[in-house]
């Protein structure tokens, strides 16, 4: 495990004691900027964006409004549906594009759709974002282990589950466990 700060191990106790699963909470890693930028969204208002109506669903509504954070999801816009048709390109793909035109800071939760952590990734790459962080949780196969390394290995404020733990319920028990914390901070 990487350096802990007491917040950080306090998230981990929370998302165990929701979880009971300590092989998830062995993989969830911060990078050193992630709560930061959590506590500067939650500072300003922001947007956390889900990749899943499912995860979107599980959000503890009560605990974002009370943040006075946003929560949406464009999974299902039928404009994201429409033009993914066209250019023959994932739903969540274009869900990314269009959550980036929303303002201000945004918090993006990608617990089942590993196409949208890589068009988060490749966007950085060719303009680096500022007002993006990511947690990221999605399983699969190897090369959803790479992408996640990848998010891991970028200049992003990430929190991310390494190796092949994670999926939607795990994303939403972090996000919570993330925003408790930030919460009775505050």
């Amino acid at each position: 495990m990487p350096y802990l700060t007491t917040e950080m191990q306090q998230i981990l106790a929370r998302v165990e004691q929701e979880t009971g699963d300590t092989g998830l909470v062995q993989s969830i890693h911060f990078s050193p900027t992630a709560l930061t930028f959590v506590r500067r969204l939650v500072t300003s208002g922001g947007t956390i964006i889900t990749d899943t109506m499912l995860s979107l669903s599980n959000a503890d509504m009560e605990q974002i409004s009370q943040l006075g954070l946003q929560i949406t999801c464009f999974i299902d816009n039928p404009i994201v549906i429409s033009t993914a048709e066209k250019k023959h390109v994932t739903r969540a793909e274009i869900a990314v594009e269009h959550a980036m035109n929303i303002e201000g800071m945004k918090l993006f939760v990608i617990g089942s759709a590993p196409m949208a952590l890589n068009k988060i990734l490749m966007r950085n790459q060719l303009l680096p974002l500022h007002d993006v962080a990511i947690l990221a949780t999605p399983t699969g196969y190897a090369s959803v282990v790479q992408l996640k390394e990848h998010a891991w290995e970028s200049n992003l404020p990430v929190i991310v589950t390494r190796g092949h733990k994670g999926g939607a319920i795990a994303a939403m028990s972090i996000l919570h466990a993330v925003l408790a914390e930030i919460g009775s901070a505050k």
